[in-house]
């Protein structure tokens, strides 16, 4: 039947519409369309509804949704009048909190009805719908004595539910449980016990075995025993919740040590540590992967949501900074926050390997191949600006700043994913070929590293911060060796833009053999014969055109035939004056 979940989609729309009016209405449409649907719908105006039967829920399971939605109708109702006073008070009257208050007992009403249907064998409901309705009767209960401030009975209506859900969470493993649990039992379990002065080292799971209304309920624990017969041994600790068995009954900070006494707290911290291990216990591979961080990280995060509201709690009670229990609760913080900051960068440095390793695959050259190394890198930017975030938190934690010698390991950690990270900004300007800016980027990494590497034994060291002396000299090492290279490559296109600008020893070797290069400048982009060879002029003489100069004639001039025939002609009557006779006769 699904009570659970057909409940918590309702309520989820009245979430994301934002106005319980609204849900409200839909209910009475979605109703009306279901009585019609059943054959129950009224044939005259204001007439009394015929009254549901089990055997009409054993023929047909919907016939539960009409009192699932008549209820809800009458909760969301319940739920606006609440907003309207708590949006303006000036307008609260009496009538006004007495009429939602009657809602919650309407909603209530149906919500034991449709216990009363299931109870009976033949509406054909199983052991987890029974105890479903029963829990959702429960909280509904529990939520008019708290209107009421009925704190006692608010308690023993809640415990109630809570046992049952953490019943129906162990066998089945439904995160709609936990919803319930999270959302809406346990803070009002936590509050009623505030007001009834309650001793504060008393669980929720404590509270609720003392509260649990065994004798109003006893088929019910009938059935409770029969799923998890240790729910109600005393030797149970928020196994529901915290999924593990066991408490933390202390915490140590470096050389300070500091008691447990708040049992959410600690069982919280046993949970983590729980996980913790069991994340240690996984293989490599399954705990190189980010999904193996979300069971660590939520379950610290419980640890300091339950720090942080037992601090809150205390300094409602206007309890002083200086007072034992404040400064526990201070050192308890501080030890939680950095173990959540330590695996959130424990996560990111595994992405960010994942990310690199990825980026290795692709061998090929080519503008896409680039674009993609350019976004690898872009994503390994944005998780390293995030593990510098995670540290600056770090240096605000209570106690921290006093201690001179772990912010010394702080700032030599900060320091190497600093240069990390600089180390890949200056890969993408390498390959977006801005050598000046990858040669000043590495240098500023290289300096960031110059110091030697920090650690000590007393420092706690969690995954993500381990940087041992081996990691921080491999990348110094490897800076100083990127660092001469790009020196190398900025001096070759300084070369190179200088012999530009002169344009002395342009073109390849072939065409220059008759130059010899002075000083240093090289021309590094030319190479020796041009390839694939392009079409130029070249200067030649042939034959051919001395010939064809006898056979070229001008106008006006006689052209150039007529001056070498009187060339000829001389030179023919010079020979005929010439020799002896000639000579003779000539003088």
């Amino acid at each position: 039947m699904d009570i659970i979940s057909f409940v918590s989609n309702l309520r989820q729309e009245a979430l994301l519409l934002g106005d319980y009016n609204a849900v409200r209405g839909m209910c009475s449409r979605r109703l009306a369309t279901l009585r019609k649907r059943l054959g129950r719908a009224n044939k005259k105006k204001f007439a009394q509804q015929p009254p549901l039967t089990a055997e009409d829920v054993g023929n047909d399971h919907t016939h539960i949704h009409l009192l699932l939605y008549s209820s809800e109708r009458a909760y969301s109702h319940a739920m606006h009048l609440k907003s309207l006073l708590a949006d303006d008070a000036s307008t609260a009257t009496p009538a006004m909190r007495a009429h939602s208050v009657s809602r919650l007992h309407k909603a209530y009403t149906h919500a034991t009805a449709l216990c009363t249907l299931l109870s009976d064998p033949v509406s054909k409901a199983t052991e987890k719908d029974v105890l479903e309705a029963h829990a959702y009767a429960a909280s509904l209960r529990g939520s008019e004595a708290f209107e009421k401030s009925h704190w006692e009975a608010s308690i023993v209506a809640f415990s109630e539910a809570r046992i049952i859900y953490s019943v129906l969470l162990n066998s089945n493993k439904n995160e709609l449980y936990r919803d319930q649990l999270t959302s809406t039992i346990d803070p009002s379990i936590r509050y009623s016990a505030y007001q009834l002065q309650l001793p504060r080292n008393m669980g929720v799971a404590t509270i609720s075995r003392k509260y649990f209304p065994r004798e109003q309920a006893e088929k019910v624990v009938t059935v409770i025993e029969a799923l998890d017969p240790s729910i109600f041994s005393e030797s149970d600790e928020d196994t529901p919740m915290a999924g593990t068995a066991g408490s933390v009954s202390s915490v140590t900070w470096r050389s300070h040590s500091a008691p447990v006494d708040n049992a959410e707290i600690s069982v919280a911290l046993a949970g983590a540590q729980a996980v913790e291990n069991a994340y240690y216990a996984k293989t490599p591979g399954e705990a190189a992967s980010t999904e193996a961080f979300d069971d660590v990280l939520a379950a610290w995060q419980e640890a300091v949501d339950a720090t942080k509201k037992a601090i809150d709690d205390l300094q409602a009670e206007n309890v002083k900074m200086e007072d034992q229990r404040m400064q526990n609760l201070q050192l308890t913080s501080t030890v939680v926050n950095y173990s959540l900051i330590c695996w959130r960068v424990a996560r990111n440095r595994v992405m960010i390997q994942g990310i690199a390793q990825g980026g290795k695959k692709g061998k090929k050259g080519g503008p896409e191949i680039r674009v993609k190394k350019l976004g690898h890198l872009k994503e390994e930017v944005a998780l390293y600006d995030a593990i510098l975030q995670s540290l600056e938190q770090v240096y605000d934690l209570p106690g921290v700043a006093r201690d001179e010698e772990f912010t010394k390991e702080l700032d030599s950690k900060k320091a190497y994913f600093s240069a990390s990270k600089c180390a890949i900004i200056a890969q993408s300007h390498a390959l977006l070929s801005n050598r000046r800016n990858a040669l000043a980027l590495l240098n500023r990494a290289l300096s960031y590293v110059s110091t030697p590497h920090v650690s000590s034994a007393s420092i706690p060291s969690h995954k993500g911060l381990e940087i041992d002396s081996e990691t921080a000299s491999e990348i110094r090492t490897r800076l100083k060796g990127e660092v001469s290279r790009f020196q190398a490559l900025v001096e070759m296109d300084n070369i190179a833009a200088k012999t530009a600008t002169k344009g002395g020893n342009s073109g390849v070797v072939l065409e220059r053999l008759d130059k010899y290069p002075e000083g240093k400048d090289f021309d590094f982009e030319n190479g020796i014969v041009q390839w694939p060879p392009k079409v130029s002029p070249v200067p030649v003489k042939p034959v051919f055109l001395d010939v064809a100069w006898n056979f070229i004639e001008y106008p006006g001039d006689g052209g150039p035939r007529a001056v070498v025939e009187t060339k000829e002609k001389e030179s023919k009557a010079e020979t005929k004056k010439g020799g002896f006779l000639g000579s003779l006769w000539g003088r």
